[in-house]
């Protein structure tokens, strides 16, 4: 975010001229001292200043991001409380109240009715300019409902959505029909739809789709996204979407469901797919795996596969077979629990040789031993490229782990560190349960020296998210 001179204070001392900004580094607004010339910038421009001010959506695990909360110090509330001119410009430029994070805490407090009319007047400043909302509201009460009728009919201004909640409260939206929201960008929508049939086809400009759970009631506008992630789909339907949607560029889906009836035998070309994310969902088939076998990705370069810790070993033939067929670069890979043996676990990671980035989570059935001797040695032909590794041992522990553990994971590092005719491992991280083991690695003096030489490292006990949704997922 560029920062806008306002130009040296009257009456001051020189060296307090040329210091102060509107718009700091971060995008926040900074007080100043105005001079002539600030104050003579005319009210359009002032105003156009003033949208700089505003923060934009944090990450936090979003899809999108989060819209910021509500913060008297912070655009655009601030700037009304700095002189009288400064509020009417505020209150009169549509692009500062475009944007709400509505909190169903607030609606349902005691001043809820003030809350619920503040939403009000606050999106009614936005004018006919687009809009970004982000509710999550899981009680049906009046007031919910009031600010629900609020929202749907800012639907055809909707440019950013973010919603979550319960089904029932879904069909007070009262959407546009035949899906027409000429300014979405990016829809979010966590809840539970599958009795509604929601229509969101003519979406010239929609390309990030976020979704809970998919179902054939969702019609969206396939062939134009380049974003799409939901937390459940059935394998036909995921199958259905990826064959719909040739422009993604960004995938990630949950798979739910089993191989039966078997997968039909196609292959599905997404020409301009960067990163792609697959997730197991309740069952016992390795599906990320399998369904490997349809696709065909030659842009591909972050690749995420996730599974579950009581899937039995399965055969790595699908996997070898999709990476020694496709023409990418991977630079990018995580496998999270991923079900075959030390042996074909080694061969999975052999077989990308492009890889700089890799998170590996293992199963308690992987041999740690075994799998750090083959990082550890002169030989340049494995993983060459690697600059940061991330390993995690799951919650049910690793077969393996002797004394010797901690004097490979020492050596593999100092190996990495001083990689000839290869790339050099920068960063390190280790998330486990064996406390033991953390402590002899972190008072190796290697260790040490490493961390002093520049290398970048973390040994931590219990630091990886163990919840339910893969952390490498996110």
């Amino acid at each position: 975010m560029p920062s806008f001179a306002l130009g040296p204070l009257a009456n001051r001392p020189p060296q307090y001229q040329n210091q102060y900004t509107l718009v700091n580094e971060n995008g926040r607004l900074r007080f100043a001292a105005l001079s002539r010339r600030a104050l003579a910038l005319p009210n359009e421009i002032l105003g156009e200043i003033f949208v700089y001010c505003l923060r934009e959506p944090e990450p936090d695990g979003h899809p999108f991001g989060i819209l910021p909360k509500l913060d008297p110090n912070d655009a655009p509330l601030v700037l009304c409380a700095v002189c009288r001119r400064w509020r009417e410009i505020a209150l009169t430029t549509p692009g500062l109240w475009g944007s709400f994070s509505i909190q169903q805490d607030s609606v349902l407090s005691d001043s809820g009715a003030d809350y619920v009319e503040f939403c009000r007047t606050w999106l009614s400043r936005a004018g006919i300019t687009p809009v970004s909302i982000e509710f999550e509201a899981w009680v049906e009460h009046k007031r919910v409902l009031s600010l629900l009728e609020v929202i749907g009919g800012l639907a055809q201004r909707w440019q950013r959505a973010w919603l979550t909640f319960d089904s029932d409260l879904l069909k007070a939206l009262r959407l546009p029909e035949a899906g027409k929201f000429p300014f979405l960008e990016q829809l979010a929508l966590g809840t539970s739809f599958s009795e509604l049939s929601l229509s969101f086809c003519d979406a010239p400009r929609l390309r990030d789709v976020y979704l809970v759970e998919t179902t054939p009631q969702i019609r969206l506008p396939w062939h134009q996204l380049t974003s799409y992630e939901t937390c459940t789909v059935l394998v036909p339907l995921f199958l259905q979407i990826l064959g719909d949607a040739p422009n993604l560029v960004d995938a990630r889906f949950g798979i739910e469901g089993t191989l039966a009836p078997s997968l039909p035998n196609i292959v599905i070309p997404l020409v301009r797919l960067q990163l792609l994310k697959l997730g197991s969902g309740l069952y016992e088939d390795p599906l990320p795996m399998t369904i490997l076998n349809c696709l065909e990705v030659p842009a591909l370069q972050d690749l995420t596969l996730s599974f579950l810790h009581h899937q039995a070993n399965s055969d790595a033939s699908p996997f070898l077979s999709f990476v020694s067929r496709s023409s990418f670069q991977l630079h990018t890979l995580a496998l999270s629990l991923m079900p075959v043996d030390t042996e074909a676990l080694i061969e999975c990671l052999k077989a990308t040789p492009t890889v700089v980035d890799l998170k590996l989570r293992i199963r308690r059935r992987i041999n740690v031993n075994t799998v750090l001797v083959r990082f550890t040695g002169r030989s340049n032909s494995f993983l060459p490229k690697l600059e940061t590794f991330h390993l995690v041992f799951s919650t049910f522990g690793v077969s393996g782990v002797t004394p010797t553990t901690s004097s490979l994971f020492i050596d593999m590092l100092c190996w990495r560190w001083s990689m000839v005719g290869s790339a050099r491992l920068r960063s390190f991280e280790l998330d486990h349960f064996h406390i033991d083991l953390g402590k002899t690695i972190r008072s190796h003096p290697e260790y040490r020296r490493l961390r002093k030489e520049g290398m970048s490292l973390r040994v931590e006990s219990g630091g990886y998210d163990y919840s339910h949704h893969d952390s490498f997922m996110l």
